[in-house]
């Protein structure tokens, strides 16, 4: 059996969060990115952390050879209530260990690039298997990722319920990534885990215009969770700053 004692990933306060799944592309200037910017910036007691996703993981070069990239992850680096994770994807336990490896340790390495801090602070693995048969490869993968990047926070991304077992091996858990209406007519809080509360998190895809995140929020806050996002759309690709300050607002 795997040890754990490579685990150094670091638990969310009990504050509820925002899991930020950055994965526009930031523009000329990360200009794309300026209501995720002035987002935080109005928010200093709102910790958020971002996924930082260059191109279904962090590409094929040792550093980011797009200037906006470097650009806009270096500005996130600025704020100090960001923590940067680095989208790494699993395949539902399809891709092999060392493929997985290979790009936690390209984002580890960003942290030696000496023209601008575009270090990253932890891994956001998606596509996360919920079959416990394969427990132990994510289990190696959250030591990997403890081992190359120092007091990394690791996310997991099943976007349904994980076996419990699953949740010894990570910061954070998504257990729930689907539309609104999903969330509502499931109940979705009422299945989270007993005592595993604060490493839950839930990103909530399609949010109508015109939803009250703040009761929403305020019933996950209520609940104990640890981490939340409202996506306008299905993949992450529309931004506006009016509903990034309401969750922000109620958070």
């Amino acid at each position: 059996m795997l040890s754990t004692s490579l685990l150094l990933v670091i638990p969310f306060v009990s504050a509820l969060n925002i899991l930020l799944p950055l994965y526009l592309y930031p523009g000329e200037g990360a200009s794309a990115w300026s209501a995720v910017f002035s987002t935080i910036s109005s928010h200093p007691n709102v910790q958020f952390e971002v996924v930082v996703n260059p191109n279904s993981g962090p590409g094929t070069t040792s550093y980011p050879t797009d200037a906006n990239i470097i650009v806009g992850v270096s500005k996130l680096n600025s704020y100090p209530n960001v923590h940067t994770v680095g989208y790494v994807l699993t395949g539902w336990g399809s891709r092999s260990n060392a493929t997985v490896s290979a790009e936690v340790d390209v984002y580890a390495k960003w942290a030696s690039y000496e023209s601008a801090d575009i270090h990253i602070g932890g891994i956001y693995f998606d596509e996360v298997s919920v079959d416990p048969a394969v427990i132990p490869h994510y289990q190696s993968l959250s030591e990997h990722a403890a081992s190359a990047i120092p007091s990394a926070r690791v996310t997991f991304n099943p976007g349904t319920r994980a076996p419990e077992q699953l949740f010894a091996h990570c910061t954070t858990m998504v257990e729930f990534e689907h539309p609104l209406a999903d969330y509502e007519a499931e109940g979705i809080l009422a299945q989270i885990p007993s005592g595993f509360e604060g490493k839950s998190a839930v990103q909530i895809i399609d949010t109508p215009e015109g939803t009250d995140v703040g009761r929403l929020i305020s019933e996950m806050k209520q609940k104990g969770l640890g981490a939340v996002f409202f996506g306008q759309d299905h993949d992450y690709k529309e931004w506006g700053e009016e509903l990034l300050t309401k969750m922000a607002d109620a958070v």
